[in-house]
C-alpha cells in the first residue's frame, strides 16, 4: 500500500476522482428545486366511432344516430400521443337505462396511459328508440327473364318454409307491404333451383326496408318449368274379346285423370285419354290387375303418369228380361203429329246380358228405348229403336232388329163451302179427326240401333253393383266396347 501511496501517478488519479464527486455533490445539492420541466404536447383525434353498449335489442330498436363520430382533443407527452393508434381511443354510448322516445345522453370515453382529455366534441347526443315487433309475411316471388320458347312456369316449391317473420321498430313494421325474393330466368326448359335465394323487405311504393331482419334471410327454391299440360279424364278402352261366358262387371283405374303435356294447340282439343285394355288374355272369372302403359297422345310430348293400373272384375255371364220398357218417340217435326201404332202398347220387353250382380239391380227407370224420327216426313215408317243401358250390359238377342211402326201426320187443311145466306164461300173449323194423306212412305233412316238390329255394348263403369246395389245409367250403348258374348 505504501508503495502505490508513494506512486506519483495513482495519486494523480485518485484526485481527480474525489475532485469529480465533490464537483457532482455540490451541483446536486444546490441546485434550486422546480427547476425540472416535462414536453406536454396536444393532438386532435378526428372521427373517433361512437360505440354504442346496453342496448336491450330484444325490446328495442336504436335509430340511426344524427352523428356516429366524435373529435378528441387529448394531451400528453410527445411519447404518449405520437406512436398511440385511432383505435386507442374509444367512445362510449350507454344505452342500458334507456326507454322509448327521444333521450339526450353523455358520451363516454377511454384514453390511452398518459394521454388526457382536453375537450371532446359533442360530448352527448340525442337517441331515439322504438319498441321492436315482429310480425310473420308469407314469401312473394317474382321472375325476370322468360323460359325457353313454348313452356310455362308451374308453381314453387318453398324450403324450409313459405313464410317469414320479419322485426322492425313498429313505425318501420307497418310500412311493411311484403317479403320478396327475384329468381333470374335465362331461357330454361327444366325445374330451375336456387338453393340460397335472398329475400328482402319492401314498402307499398317498391323500396327495399334495409333495416329489416327477416327470419330466415333466405330459402331454397325450386321453380318447376314445363311444356304446357292438361288435366283429362282417364277413360278405359279395350282390345280383344272376352270369352263368351264371361262378362265385365267393374273396371277401376288406380287413379281418374292423368295429366298430358304438349304446346298448347295439341292440348286444346284434347277432352280425355284412353287407355287401352287388352281383354284376349282374360279366360277366367275373378279380380284381375292389369298394368297398362301410357302413351302421348300424337302432337303431344308425354303423359303422366307413364303408367297405370287397372283393376277388372270378371263374372259368369246371366241373362234377364225386362218387361213393359216404355218407348219414347223423338224428333218429330213441327208440322207433323206422330205416335207409335205398332205395338200398340208403346212398350217393349228386352233380354239382357251381363253380370249376376248388375243385372239383378236393374230395373226399366234404367233403360232408354228411343224411336228417332227426324228428317221423316208425313206417313207410316218402319224405325230402328236405339237402346240405352248401363255399363257391363248388353242385349241378348244383339242380331234381332228392334224396330216399331210410326205414323207421322200433317194437320187437316181446312175445306171452304158457300154460306147458306149470301152463297158466299165460309172455312169450316178444322176437323178434330186427322186426315191421313195419301203420301208415299220414304226410305227408313239409318240410326245407330240398325244394323241388323245388334245394340253396341256400352263403355266401362266405376259403378260397384256389389257395394251399393245401384247400376249406373250414366252410359248408353252409343259408346261401344268389346266385351264377352257380343
Amino acid at each position: 500500500m505504501d508503495k502505490w501511496m508513494n506512486n506519483n501517478n495513482f495519486n494523480k488519479i485518485l484526485a481527480l476522482v474525489f475532485g469529480i464527486i465533490l464537483f457532482t455533490m455540490v451541483h446536486v445539492d444546490t441546485a434550486p428545486s422546480g427547476q425540472t420541466t416535462v414536453d406536454i404536447k396536444t393532438k386532435t383525434i378526428e372521427n373517433v366511432k361512437i360505440e354504442v353498449t346496453g342496448l336491450d335489442e330484444d325490446k328495442y330498436v336504436l335509430e340511426p344516430l344524427a352523428v356516429d363520430s366524435v373529435s378528441l382533443e387529448v394531451a400528453g407527452k410527445n411519447s404518449d400521443i405520437s406512436f398511440q393508434f385511432s383505435d386507442d381511443y374509444k367512445v362510449m354510448l350507454d344505452l342500458s337505462k334507456v326507454e322509448p322516445g327521444d333521450t339526450t345522453l353523455p358520451l363516454y370515453y377511454k384514453l390511452p396511459k398518459g394521454v388526457s382529455l382536453v375537450r371532446m366534441n359533442p360530448k352527448e347526443v340525442t337517441v331515439h328508440v322504438e319498441p321492436r315487433n315482429t310480425k310473420s309475411f308469407p314469401i312473394t316471388l317474382v321472375t325476370k327473364g322468360k323460359p325457353a320458347a313454348g313452356y310455362q312456369i308451374g308453381t314453387p316449391v318453398l324450403q324450409p318454409t313459405d313464410t317469414v317473420k320479419v322485426t322492425l321498430a313498429d313505425n318501420e313494421l307497418s310500412k311493411v307491404a311484403k317479403i320478396q325474393g327475384t329468381i333470374e330466368l335465362n331461357g330454361e326448359n327444366e325445374t330451375f333451383v336456387e338453393k340460397k335465394l335472398k329475400l328482402h323487405a319492401y314498402d307499398n311504393n317498391g323500396n327495399e326496408i334495409k333495416n329489416a331482419v327477416i327470419e330466415p334471410s333466405n330459402v331454397s327454391v325450386e321453380l318447376p318449368i314445363t311444356l304446357p299440360f292438361k288435366s283429362v279424364p282417364l277413360e278405359i278402352g279395350f282390345t280383344g274379346q272376352l270369352p263368351d261366358s264371361l262378362v265385365l262387371s267393374k273396371v277401376t283405374p288406380e287413379q281418374e285423370t292423368v295429366v298430358v303435356y304438349g304446346q298448347a294447340e295439341a292440348l286444346k282439343a284434347l277432352s280425355a285419354y284412353e287407355a287401352t285394355v287388352d281383354l284376349s288374355a282374360i279366360d277366367s272369372a275373378g279380380t284381375k290387375q292389369v298394368k297398362v302403359d301410357l302413351k302421348a297422345p300424337a302432337g303431344t310430348e308425354k303423359v303422366m303418369p307413364e303408367a297405370v293400373n287397372v283393376s277388372l272384375t270378371i263374372s259368369e255371364i246371366a241373362e234377364r228380361t225386362i218387361e213393359a220398357v216404355p218407348i219414347k218417340l223423338q224428333g218429330v217435326g213441327d208440322d207433323l203429329e206422330g205416335s207409335i201404332v205398332n205395338p200398340s202398347s208403346k212398350e217393349i220387353a228386352l233380354t239382357l246380358k251381363g253380370a249376376p250382380a248388375l243385372l239383378d239391380q236393374l230395373d226399366k227407370k234404367n233403360i232408354g228405348v228411343v224411336a228417332d224420327v227426324s228428317g221423316l216426313s208425313a206417313g207410316t215408317h218402319e224405325v230402328s229403336l236405339r237402346v240405352s243401358l248401363p255399363k257391363f250390359i248388353a242385349l241378348a238377342n244383339a242380331g234381332v232388329p228392334l224396330t216399331v211402326t210410326v205414323q207421322l201426320l200433317s194437320p187437316a187443311a181446312p175445306v171452304p163451302t158457300p154460306h147458306p145466306d149470301t152463297g158466299g164461300v165460309t172455312t169450316p173449323e178444322p176437323s178434330s179427326e186427322p186426315v191421313i194423306g195419301d203420301v208415299e212412305p220414304t226410305e227408313k233412316p239409318t240410326h245407330s240401333g240398325e244394323a241388323g238390329g245388334a245394340t253396341p255394348t256400352p263403355v266401362p263403369t266405376d259403378s260397384n253393383p256389389e257395394n251399393n246395389g245401384t247400376a249406373n245409367t250414366s252410359t248408353n250403348s252409343e259408346n261401344p266396347v268389346g266385351t264377352g258374348g257380343t
